[in-house]
This record gives C-alpha cells, sequence and structure tokens, in this order.
C-alpha cells in the first residue's frame, strides 16, 4: 500500500501552533478578543494569503515590520510552536513496518515545510517528501502526487492501492481524486458538506489511517 500524507493540520499541529503564537501576540500588545478573531480569520487555517494575512497582523498589532517581514515573522512563530499529532509517528511507523510506503506531500516553502517535519522529527519515519515550492506545482493538482509516486518507485502502481490523506477537502481530497487515488479526509469534528464523500472520513488522523488500513490487515494501535 501507498500512503500520500499532507503534513499540516494532518500530521503536525499547525493550526493550533499558529493559534498559539497569535494569541500569545495579541496579549504582548494588550490586544482584544477582536484582534485575534481577525487574525485567525485571516489566516484560514494556514490556507488563506500570507500577504493579506500580514496586513492583517501589521494592523491589528502595529507592527512596523513590512509584508514580507510580517510573514516571516508569523512563519518563525509557527515553527517554534508546531507540534505532531499524538500517535502519527507510530502509525507511520507500523505502515511502513507492514511493508508500506510512504510520503509527504504538502503545499508551501521549502524551508517552512521541512523545518516543520525536522522540528517534528518526521523525516525518519518517511521514505520521501514533496514540497509544492521545490516541484513548481501545488495541490490540488494532481501532479504533484505522480511526484510523490515516483519518487516512491510507485508510479505505475495501481491506484486502488494508493491512499491521499488530508485535512483539505479542496486540496487534499481533490489532488487524490484527480490522481485516481483513494482518499480519507481527517476532518478535526467537521462535517462533509460537498458531494462525492472521500473513501474515509474520521475525526483524526490517526483514525484515519486506521479505517484506511484495517481491510489489508495493518493494525496500527
Amino acid at each position: 500500500m501507498i500512503w500520500l500524507l499532507d503534513l499540516d493540520n494532518t500530521l503536525v499541529r499547525r493550526a493550533e501552533a499558529f493559534a498559539s503564537w497569535a494569541t500569545g501576540e495579541v496579549e504582548v500588545v494588550g490586544g482584544s478578543t477582536g484582534d485575534l478573531a481577525a487574525i485567525l480569520t485571516a489566516d484560514e487555517g494556514g490556507h488563506g494569503s500570507k500577504a493579506a494575512l500580514a496586513r492583517v497582523l501589521i494592523d491589528r498589532l502595529g507592527w512596523d515590520d513590512d509584508v514580507p517581514a510580517a510573514i516571516e515573522r508569523f512563519r518563525a512563530g509557527i515553527l517554534e510552536g508546531v507540534r505532531p499529532y499524538d500517535g502519527v509517528v507510530s502509525s507511520l511507523d507500523a505502515l511502513r513496518g507492514a511493508g508500506g510506503r510512504v510520503a509527504v506531500v504538502t503545499n508551501g516553502t521549502s524551508a517552512q515545510q521541512r523545518g516543520k517535519i525536522a522540528r517534528c522529527g518526521l523525516g525518519d519515519h518517511v521514505d520521501a517528501v514533496v514540497v509544492s515550492e521545490e516541484e513548481g506545482v501545488a495541490k490540488p493538482d494532481p501532479r504533484l502526487l505522480e511526484i510523490a509516486l515516483d519518487r516512491l518507485g510507485a508510479a505505475d502502481v495501481d491506484r486502488q492501492q494508493v491512499w491521499m490523506v488530508g485535512d483539505a477537502g479542496h486540496a487534499d481530497v481533490a489532488a487524490g481524486r484527480a490522481a485516481g487515488t483513494r482518499t480519507a479526509w481527517v476532518s478535526h469534528g467537521r462535517s462533509w458538506d460537498g458531494p462525492d464523500r472521500p473513501d474515509v472520513v474520521a475525526p483524526t488522523t490517526r483514525e484515519a489511517l486506521a479505517l484506511a488500513a484495517s481491510p489489508s490487515g495493518v493494525v496500527l494501535d
């Protein structure tokens, strides 16, 4: 079995890291709950425009930074606070121990995404890392998944033996469908409100992987 896994909010707690950092920054300047809400809204769980988020931070927190400097500032804050989800590392090891091949397939900059992987100690638990900035293509474009499959030596594998696992329906699930793979959506308590429900829906990554792996006899607990 081949496993393609998103990084942010799938393997690592990116949204939580940003929220914790933003809360601290608002407190430092004596800001309001409205300031924090505006910042979190602009972040869009990591999917929003980085420049737009930077402008909100500059406005709400009174920073003297320009937009590029503000982007680097909040990226550093995320990187400092990011952590893997509980049980994710052991799940990756179990998948690989059962003969599976695992790749991280992530949108983002090379420095930021590889920095998260290094900080969370994930590099030794996967077989490949594919980052959109390095490849010049981003999810939901299925070419990023094709690159990952090629890196895993699985370009010609039956796509029913491939899982794309992630928290973003518009990026991860859409990319998996376009590439013809099976899809698992990490809901974090949300409801799937679109058509074509993914093959697996679960509240956590660990549960999504367990459900996807169970027909093949892989036990993650």
